[in-house]
């Protein structure tokens, strides 16, 4: 297995404003297609694992929104991120792009 940093937002904007970037180190890999429905899915099973506020109306969203939000990808649980096939090698980081 490789290590793989994951930051979040996945997408860059095109607004004038860059985002805050939060990142994370995970034991693990994203598959070589598919990386942004790949973790949306995991973040849709871990908003609904931990009962996040709205849930239900946030897994309808779109998956590029959702590797976009910093608080939801935050907000998924370690199990979840096992269960995925990625041991976190540390905690949320946040930062600049």
């Amino acid at each position: 297995m490789s290590s793989i940093t994951l930051r979040i937002p996945m997408i860059a904007s095109s607004g004038p404003l860059q985002p805050m970037q939060t990142s994370r180190d995970f034991q693990g890999a994203l598959p070589s297609a598919g990386a942004i429905a790949f973790v949306a899915r995991i973040i849709r099973e871990g908003l609904e694992s931990a009962q996040y506020p709205d849930y239900h109306n946030l897994n309808a969203l779109a998956d590029e929104y959702l590797v976009q939000e910093v608080a939801l990808v935050t907000a998924v649980p370690n199990d979840v991120w096992i269960r995925n096939g990625f041991y976190p090698l540390s905690d949320w980081r946040e930062g600049s792009p």
